[in-house]
This record gives structure tokens, sequence and C-alpha cells, in this order.
């Protein structure tokens, strides 16, 4: 499986620090190996096809599955994702 960052992501990245990418890294470096694996991802409620990864209870990372393909989407904080979708 392939794992593919959008721009939005990469730009929400950029402006963290080191340590929080690398462990946002971590973590979507686990969808190449199980991109609907249980636990902290799930599937949206109103939407099947896409999916949130819960990463250390400060970010949320919103992907879906293409093919061979997790594509990450969106990345932000918990914070921002309640806001902007509701209590997720």
């Amino acid at each position: 499986m392939f794992v593919e960052i959008e721009s939005k992501g990469t730009s929400f990245l950029a402006t963290l620090p080191e340590k929080d990418r690398r462990i946002i890294g971590e973590h979507i470096d686990r969808l190449a190996d199980h991109p609907h694996a249980h636990g902290y991802i799930e599937p949206l409620r109103t939407n099947r096809k896409r999916f949130k990864m819960h990463v250390s209870g400060k970010y949320v990372v919103f992907f879906f599955v293409v093919r061979e393909t997790a594509r990450v989407d969106l990345i932000m904080t918990t914070e921002q994702a309640h806001k902007r979708y509701g209590r997720i």
C-alpha cells in the first residue's frame, strides 16, 4: 500500500514543531501496512469512504483509500476538527 499526502497536509505539517511532525509521520507510515486497522482509525459518520486517525490526542489525520493508495488530504488539531466538523 502506498501513502500520499496532499498539499494541504504537508503545509500544515510544515508549521509544526519537529517532534509533532515525527509523531504524525510515524502514524501516517502505519497506513501503508493497515489502512483499515481498528483502534485509532475509524470511518467518518457522514462518509464511510473517508477515515480519521487520531494522533496523540492532539491531531486528527483525515484520509481516504483509492485502490492501493491511502491519500491523506487533511491534518489538523483536534480542536480545529471539532470546530469544523462538530464533535467527531
